[in-house]
């Protein structure tokens, strides 16, 4: 009757390598296998054991979660504001804009129908005898220092460019630098750099640029009518473009577009 053996047990793996070399791996290897069947089967069953149990832990760990109450308002308890009336004072129009005060330059005509007193044309003498300013119409001025000329505004709006409009250049009213010849120059004088490359080179002498004074009084088209170079004609126009907005030329009473040559001298120390 064969002997039962267990082939799981020791004792197989000894009969088997019972007149065999021992040294072998494969005796080795199979000498320990239970022990790591058993191994694996515990890791097996940890592993489905943490698998089961895991949503039990993690709701023993983390808190509970605490649900947010909204609260619904019924349309019934809506509270309607009334009406409020209108305010008047937004559909005011806004005020008009301080003026100051201008004669009414009428250019002279010929005709034989009878002329009204007030379009009657002033003389030379009562223009250069009036301190104020020759415009368009004759405005008593609510503001002499802050004011706007009358013949500035256009439908509320101050004019600006000429839209491709020649510049003037002759006017009976020329543009003025604010202060007058004196403050302009002052003001090239406080901010004129002579460019060191000029200053290398000796070369020193007159840049003439032109620009236009806008109805508005800003400058523009700033150019160079005859240079010295050394940096120079780059300095004149940037001065020119630094200027504050001039008072605009007039002609007829009206602010127009002007083209103004002015020199400036470059003289070593």
């Amino acid at each position: 009757m064969a002997q039962k053996v267990n082939i799981y047990s020791d004792e197989w793996c000894d009969m088997v390598f019972e007149d065999k070399n021992q040294d072998y791996g494969a005796f080795i290897l199979r000498k320990g296998s239970s022990k790591r069947h058993l191994k694996a089967v515990l890791i097996a069953v940890v592993f489905f054991t943490l698998a089961v149990s895991s949503p039990v832990i993690l709701k023993t760990i983390l808190p509970d979660r605490k649900d947010k109450m909204v609260e619904v308002t019924s349309l019934a308890n809506v509270k309607v504001e009334p009406n409020k009336p209108k305010d008047e004072k937004l559909n005011e129009e806004p005020p008009p804009p301080p003026l100051k005060s201008s004669i009414k330059f009428v250019p002279p005509v010929i005709t034989n129908e009878t002329v009204n007193e007030e379009d009657q044309p002033k003389t030379q003498e009562e223009l250069n005898a009036s301190k104020v300013n020759i415009s368009v119409a004759t405005v008593k001025g609510t503001d002499e220092e802050n004011g706007v000329d009358i013949s500035t505004l256009n439908n509320n709006k101050i004019t600006d460019e000429g839209n491709g409009e020649a510049p003037f250049t002759v006017v009976e009213q020329p543009p003025d630098f604010p202060g007058g010849d004196a403050e302009r120059m002052k003001f090239l004088k406080d901010n004129v750099r002579f460019p060191q490359m000029a200053r290398e080179a000796g070369i020193e002498g007159t840049v003439y640029i032109t620009f236009v004074v806008e109805r508005s009084g800003k400058i523009s088209s700033v150019k160079v009518l005859r240079g010295i170079g050394g940096g120079c004609d780059e300095e004149a126009v940037r001065v020119a473009r630094l200027m504050p907005e001039w008072k605009p030329g007039k002609q007829n009473g009206q602010a127009v577009r002007v083209q103004f040559n002015m020199p400036i001298k470059f003289v070593l120390q």
